[in-house]
């Protein structure tokens, strides 16, 4: 099976090149991926997969069956994402990933049709917007991967490659401010400063920091702080991010910031309002069952890398589907000198031609992964019932 899924690789390699260098030279931002979905269910269809748009009830997310058997032992989904950032473009590399992901399933369903027997059921599903909301989280709450035993995807990194991904839980906040405006140079005194409550609120979380544990992560950043320097300002706007590696921590942590909110405003004499903004993400929920497999694969491959998850880093809707079935995030290194993601030489990256070998790799860790457990349903039991004790 090995032998075929990479030969079969190896047919379809261009089409998969072809959607990455569409992606990456047509950036859609989170939750505006309208063409890109497109794109990639195209070339879907054009391999006799039928593809349902807008899964979930989400605009651009889709799901396709690549491999539908009598029976199953197992049910695996490969995971792609699509989604660019705001002015850098494809700076995370999810061209270049969801074009891995759409070229391992073009490989599943030629073997499928050319015969080969499988013993478990193989899905695609689109997921976008990871980069902003995260609407692996909704499809999370509406209960998609509790039917699956293991979901993988893969993504690229511009330092090392790992087998698996370490993520932090994250919740982000929005906090507005409101006070009362007056001439700053007439009559200050009849104004009430929105903007002294904004600060307030980033002294405060600052003095919150060396009374939470080490891994825990604070971002603030202002979004609106008045117009003009000689106007008290009636409002101030901020956002804060906030990141632990455990939720039930991080969860108490959110509250004290909530805490803190309602504080600045008593002191200040403002009033204040504050939500979450986008969903929240839950930390990786880490299978060394699964960890250990890709370690095999990449081994089998040739492929340099790291033993273990990598060091605790940013955050991904794909830790809340680490909860509700196995989950793994191998990361790629990208070729040639180290380059920094989310910056724009790691955009400049999806278009240079030594991507074509990295999306190749890619497709290669997910189908070996998966038809390893499909040879040794053994190795799927045991990462089912690693992550059943797990919860």
């Amino acid at each position: 099976m090995k032998s075929l899924f990479l030969k079969a690789c190896e047919s379809f390699g261009n089409e998969a090149f072809a959607i990455n260098y569409s992606l990456a030279r047509n950036p859609e931002i989170s939750g505006r991926e309208f063409e890109s979905v497109k794109t990639i269910g195209k070339v879907l269809e054009n391999h006799n997969i039928t593809v349902e748009y807008e899964f979930c009830g989400l605009p651009t997310a889709f799901k396709a069956s690549i491999v539908k058997v009598n029976n199953p032992v197992g049910r695996l989904v490969i995971l792609c994402e699509y989604d660019a950032l705001p002015e850098v473009g494809h700076a995370c590399g999810h061209s270049a990933s969801g074009a891995m992901s759409v070229l391992a399933a073009l490989a599943f369903k030629q073997m499928e049709q050319e015969g080969v027997q499988f013993t478990m059921d193989i899905d695609i599903v689109g997921t976008p917007d990871e980069e902003a909301t995260g609407c692996k989280v909704d499809m999370v709450n509406a209960g998609v991967f509790k039917e699956y035993d293991l979901a993988m995807m893969v993504h690229l990194d511009g330092e090392e490659t790992r087998p698996n991904s370490q993520f932090l839980a994250l919740d982000c906040l929005r906090a507005q401010f409101h006070g009362k405006p007056a001439h700053g140079a007439g009559e200050p005194w009849n104004g009430v400063n929105a903007v002294n409550g904004v600060q307030i609120a980033i002294h405060a979380m600052d003095m919150l920091r060396q009374h939470v544990l080490p891994e825990t992560r604070i971002g603030t950043w202002i979004t609106n702080g008045g117009s003009a320097s000689n106007v008290i300002p009636a409002f101030g706007e901020l956002e804060v991010t906030v990141r632990h590696t455990e939720r039930n921590y991080l969860n108490t942590v959110t509250e004290k910031i909530k805490h803190i909110f309602d504080g600045a405003a008593l002191c200040t004499g403002t009033t204040v309002n504050y939500d979450f903004y986008g969903n929240s993400y839950d930390s990786m929920n880490q299978n060394d069952e699964a960890t250990r497999l890709v370690e095999s694969v990449m081994t089998d491959l040739s492929i340099p890398f790291e033993p273990g998850p990598a060091d605790i880093g940013g955050s991904s809707d794909i830790g809340n589907v680490s909860w509700q079935c196995a989950a793994l995030h191998p990361k790629l290194r990208l070729a040639g000198k180290p380059k920094v993601c989310h910056a724009q030489e790691f955009a400049d990256a999806m278009l240079d031609p030594t991507i074509e070998k990295t999306i190749m790799d890619g497709a290669a860790l997910i189908g070996l992964t998966f038809i390893n457990v499909m040879e040794q349903p053994a190795l799927l039991e045991d990462i089912v019932k690693e992550f059943k004790e797990s919860l």
